[in-house]
């Protein structure tokens, strides 16, 4: 394994509108004017520092925070300074992610002007008591005004977040917003079970619920509703259409290349995963990355959990020509334990996942890692 070019391109940007009390990405809420030009300013010296690594792009994506919170003028600077230091690929997949509240009729035709083909939506909840629960910020009210909008644009994909495992969701509630999400016919859905992070407003307040059967009826609810709209799962928490896949998710799970540029972003050049600082201020004032450093084997067997998140799993052969080594030698022992405790399926030529792996897929990261 040796450093290789970037293929790939994301942009964290910090500010939001105001903080959920479940996330726990780095974000900023109610940022100045003059705090978010100053980013932009160190975005750009990023960009010219590290564009000479890079080949034409595959996948950008602008995540955060909320992109969709920027102003007109600072997401078209945004916009020109990716144009500028970097070559997009014709068919490169370009995302952004966006609140329903900030998004406008306005930054919409700025982004698909410039290239973005795809918007996720953080829809988390339609349910005004399970938004509540989560301390999900802004309302749905501009929902009904940007969403045509999406929809008559023909190139482009629409992508919803939806959340389940609250605490206080019933199965009703959760069906009913998986259909209200149908009713949109995204090209993609995520359904995240609720992730409990540690010192956001949400643990402090709750914990999270343990009912492993009720968790199993919820997955196997969401594969049952999803599939008879026409999507199917790919990964852990992922839905699409044929051919509607996120590229760029899928492309780092199985190993490939991407720069992360922004407070808080993470890159992986084939060997090493170097992270940003985590605050503003530090990336602001150059403090150094920290460096993700590990021997060769490490990093495959990494690679290789990763990969496995995915219905697809992996191609043996395409796995040792990514990475050097061969699944069996690597890791023979744990994957034929996993294919007994039947959260495995494979053959000379394949490993993936079964529905079990995929439901108990911490078991398959455990044991590879």
């Amino acid at each position: 394994m040796s450093p290789s070019a970037f293929h790939s391109l994301y942009v964290h940007i910090p500010f939001c509108e105001g903080k959920c009390d479940y996330c726990a990405f780095y974000s900023i809420p109610d940022s100045s004017h003059e705090l978010r030009q100053k980013y932009l300013l160190r975005l750009e010296e990023e960009f010219s520092l590290n564009s000479s690594q890079t080949r034409p792009l595959r996948s950008v994506f602008l995540g955060g925070g909320t992109p969709s919170s920027l102003s007109i003028a600072e997401l078209t600077n945004l916009l020109e300074l990716i144009r500028k230091h970097f070559t997009l690929l014709p068919d490169c997949e370009f995302s952004m992610e966006a609140n329903p509240n900030s998004l406008t009729a306005e930054k919409l035709q700025v982004a698909t002007e410039f290239g973005v083909n795809r918007i996720s939506l953080g829809i988390q909840s339609f349910n005004p008591k399970i938004r509540k629960i989560l301390g999900r910020k802004g309302t749905l009210e501009n929902l009904q005004n940007i969403y045509p909008l999406i929809k008559q644009n023909a190139r482009l994909q629409l992508n919803l977040d939806l959340i389940f495992n609250v605490p206080g969701q019933t199965l009703q509630d959760w069906e009913e917003d998986l259909k209200l999400a149908c009713d949109m016919t995204p090209d993609h859905l995520s359904a995240y079970s609720l992730i409990f992070e540690e010192d956001t407003p949400l643990a402090q307040r709750m914990t999270a619920a343990t009912d492993e059967e009720e968790f199993c009826t919820f997955w196997k609810t969401t594969d049952q509703i999803l599939n008879a709209h026409g999507l199917f799962r790919y990964e852990i928490s992922n839905f699409a259409r044929q051919n509607k896949f996120c590229r760029h998710n899928f492309e780092i799970w199985h190993g490939q290349t991407c720069l992360g540029c922004g407070p808080a972003a993470v890159s992986f050049n084939g060997i090493n995963r170097p992270a940003n600082p985590h605050t503003l201020e530090d990336w602001l004032n150059h403090a150094p990355q920290i460096d993700d450093i590990l021997p060769p084997e490490k990093r495959a067997a990494e690679i290789l959990a990763f990969g496995l998140r995915t219905t697809a799993g992996w191609n043996c052969r395409e796995f040792e020509e990514l990475t050097g080594f061969s699944p069996w030698l690597l890791k023979g022992d744990e994957l034929h334990q996993l294919q007994q405790l039947e959260l495995l399926e494979m053959d000379q030529e394949s490993i993936r996942p079964t529905e079990k792996g995929l439901l108990l897929n911490d078991d398959i990261l455990e044991a590879l890692i």
